[in-house]
């Protein structure tokens, strides 16, 4: 959860700096840095996530949990195909489901009221 957290600072960070615009050199150079230690963090994240759920105890695991991991899958997903330009048609479209904030609280919400059941 603290790399999921630490990659998706991303966005609290990318709207407060717009607030700023026009973006300096430098601020730009530190957005484009960000945005690939933001897709790194987010894969590692999913990899130790699948390890995490597959060796949890059975006992552990619960709807809510698979539900966040499901979310978890769609959002990096999305967000690599919407990085790659996979689909350059959908690309506003794709944006609006990956970058959803909803869905991020979603996700927390899931991850804590899955653990606290379980």
């Amino acid at each position: 959860m603290v790399l999921f957290v630490s990659a998706n600072a991303y966005y609290p960070a990318r709207l407060i700096a717009n607030r700023f615009k026009p973006w300096s050199r430098e601020t730009t150079l530190f957005f484009k840095k960000y945005l690939d230690i933001h897709m790194l963090l987010n894969l590692i994240a999913l990899f130790t996530l699948t390890l995490h759920g597959h060796y949890a105890p059975a006992d552990e695991r619960n709807i809510i949990l698979s539900a966040s991991f499901v979310l978890t899958v769609w959002l990096v997903f999305a967000g690599l195909l919407m990085r790659y330009n996979v689909f350059h048609s959908m690309k506003k479209q794709m944006r609006l489901i990956h970058t959803q904030q909803t869905l991020f609280v979603v996700w927390l919400i899931l991850i804590l009221l899955g653990h606290s059941i379980g």
